[in-house]
Parts: structure tokens; sequence; C-alpha cells
């Protein structure tokens, strides 16, 4: 009797029917932990390896050098960790968004996985701000401590930020949509929005060094270390980006 032939994941790929016309998938997903030093050029690279791993069936442009359309949202400095990364792909085969969220996860980590999978009906270049928890820990933080860090930013603020064209002194209160700050058990907590735009972008490493220059803080911030998560993103209206 026959052994029955095992199907490989490749052959399985190229069993689905092939689409009329290459749709776009969003992907959703996390970088958390260790990975959060990372770079954007090496995520770039990984992704189309785990894209090529899990068996989607990805769109490749023509010619000489054909490669994987893919474009990634918003992205993220290192040094940062998300929770709302997001990228979207290409494909040109019939295949479930749940399979496409479960292949690409069992190439990855419990640092980087897939949240979610579906059409998109936005544009990136729509994305106005995000949405950050930034947590300094110090062993001389009080409950004093977000008073002081609050008073600190009724005031402009002013630093030399790195753009495009060079840098340039700018007060970068007028890139902080909202900002709180919270202190206890030796930590202070800043919830903030910042402008994330093509345009308009402050990285939240700006806050944590505006912390730190600040006198009445100086302090409370000895022997600091620090923590930044972007949780969620949004458009001019600070409607959730999806």
């Amino acid at each position: 009797m026959l052994s029955e032939k095992k199907i490989t994941p490749g052959e399985k790929k190229l069993s689905l029917p092939m689409l009329d016309n290459p749709v776009t998938v969003r992907i959703k997903f996390c970088k958390i932990g260790t990975l959060q030093f990372v770079s954007h050029l090496d995520l770039q690279r990984t992704f189309h390896r785990v894209l090529v791993r899990a068996n989607i069936p990805m769109w490749y442009t023509k010619g000489f050098n054909p490669h994987a359309k893919l474009v990634f949202g918003l992205p993220l400095s290192v040094g940062t960790e998300s929770m709302c990364e997001m990228a979207d792909l290409r494909i040109e085969r019939k295949i479930a968004l749940e399979d496409i969220k479960n292949q690409l996860n069992a190439q990855l980590t419990d640092e980087m996985y897939v949240l979610d999978a579906y059409y998109p009906t936005t544009k990136f270049a729509d994305i106005a701000y995000a949405d950050y928890t930034i947590t300094l820990k110090a062993p001389n933080i009080d409950e004093n401590s977000a008073l002081k860090a609050t008073s600190r930013f009724m005031l402009p603020i002013m630093m030399m930020k790195k753009s495009k064209s060079g840098e340039k002194e700018v007060d970068i209160t007028s890139f902080i949509k909202k900002i709180e700050f919270e202190s206890k058990d030796g930590c202070l907590t800043a919830k903030a929005i910042l402008s994330a735009g093509s345009a308009d972008n402050l990285n939240p490493e700006y806050i944590v060094t505006a912390l730190r220059e600040c006198e009445e803080l100086r302090n409370d911030l000895s022997d600091l270390t620090y923590r930044i998560m972007r949780n969620k993103v949004y458009d001019g209206y600070l409607v959730e980006f999806k």
C-alpha cells in the first residue's frame, strides 16, 4: 500500500487560487522586550524573511529584481517598545486573514507577534499622533515629582530638534497634544499624546531629556532607568488609527 504524499507548505501555498488583482492586507503587531533594540532597517529585512518562511502568497514586482511589496507605518525609534506597529503587504492568492496571522506567528516570537490581520480602509499618511507611556524609575522619586514634572511642561521648552533639513531650536511643547504625570512607588509615569505625522513628529526621548534637564527634578531622577511604550496611533481627529 502506497503511503499518502505529504503536502509541503510551499505546495499548499501554490495550490491557493490566484486573485484577479493583488490585494493589500494590513498586519498589526507588537515589538517589545529586547526587540526594542532592533532598528527599523533590520526589522524590514527580518519581516521579508518571515514572510517567505511563513509561506504567505506575496505579490512580487516584475522585472530584473522582483521584490515583495511591504510598507511599514510610522517607523519606531530604537529603544521604544510598541503594541501598535503596522505593515501593509500585498498578496496575490486567496488566503484567509486568520491563516495569515497564524502562519506569521508560527515564525515569530513572544517579543514580536501579529495581533491582527485585516483589509485596510486608511492610509499611513493619515497618522497624526501617537499615544505613549513613559515610565521613569529612580530611588528618589516621590509624590511631589509629578507636580514638578507638570510645572515643567506648562512653559515653553526650547530644545535642538533634528529634521531632514538639519538641526534647529524648537519649542517641543508645540508637538505635545496632551501629557499627564503620576508618581507612585518610585516611578514617575508620563502619559503623552505626541505629534507623529510625516510633517510633525516628536520622539518621546525628548520628553525624557526635558525631565532630566529640569533643575527641580535633578535630584529626583538620579540613577534613572526608563521605558517607553507606544500604545496607539491616531489620525488628525484623535480617532484611533486602524
